[in-house]
Formats: C-alpha cells, structure tokens, sequence
C-alpha cells in the first residue's frame, strides 16, 4: 500500500496528488479531530490501496494519528519486535456515492517505514473479486496479518 504523511516532514509519501486530495476527502471526520502539539498539528500517516472492479474503483484505507482510536500501536520497549499496528481498513467504492464505505476492524499496518524494513502488500484476484493482503516485516510475512477480502 502506499503511504501518505500529512504535518510532518520527517517521513517520505509516496502517493500521487489524487490520492491525496481522495484520503483527505475520506478520513475528512478524523482529519478534524488532530490533535495539536508544539509545533501544530500531530503528524497524520495514511495508507492508500485500491483496486479496479469494471468502470469503478475500490479504495481501501487506513488511517493513523495521535489520540485517535483507529488503530492499536505495535508493541513498545526493549523485547518488543513487531512494527505493525492493528488497524480498522475502511473499503470506499470510488467515486463515491451517498457516503458508502464499511470500515474492517484488525487489519495490519505498518506506517512511515522504509520498503525494504516493513509493507503493506496486496494482490487482487478479479476472477474470484478477492484483495489478499500480507503484512512484510524485516523481509519476512507476518502471517496472523495475511487476511482476504471478498468484494461483493
């Protein structure tokens, strides 16, 4: 998946403009409630995926800030390993028509890493309108995030 990190300049985004302007207009609620820090608004990180089902697209999500419930932050201290957080996905038909979208709950995310450290991966199958995802960390699958999603 491809990743989007608003108020911060620490972390790369490797979404087009589109995809900016689409997860702004779908997390547009949570986007609202960013808290604020010191130095302005807590850094936001998006995750950005989406697949063509005929003449429309299917966008999936995720979403991640500061005092928001969206997900559950990968564990931390010493003895700690894992780097993904445990996300709800939010599955938007695109473009958009009367507000439809579900969000998922225990989908995993790995937020402002490098590729090569951890991603977010996902194949669509459109023979059977499945999106598998897979979760990579440390250039190995997390196999408790592999999870398919069944488009209706």
């Amino acid at each position: 998946m491809r990743t989007v990190v608003l108020n911060s300049t620490n972390f790369p985004s490797t979404v087009t403009a589109e995809e900016q302007q689409i997860l702004k207009q779908l997390w547009s609620e949570d986007l609202s409630r960013v808290r604020r820090n010191e130095r302005g608004l807590s850094p936001v990180f998006l995750l950005i995926g989406d697949v063509r089902k005929g003449p429309r697209r299917i966008i999936f999500s995720m979403f991640s800030s500061a005092g928001s419930e969206r997900c559950d932050p990968p564990a931390n201290g010493a003895s700690s390993h894992d780097i993904y957080s445990v996300c709800n996905m939010r599955v938007t038909p695109w473009p958009q028509s009367n507000g439809i979208q579900t969000d998922l709950p225990n989908y995993c995310a790995i937020f402002g890493e490098k590729p090569e450290i951890g991603r977010i991966e996902y194949s669509f199958d459109p023979t059977l309108q499945k999106i598998n995802f897979r979760t990579v960390q440390y250039g190995k699958i997390v196999q408790e995030c592999n999870k398919t999603l069944k488009l209706g």
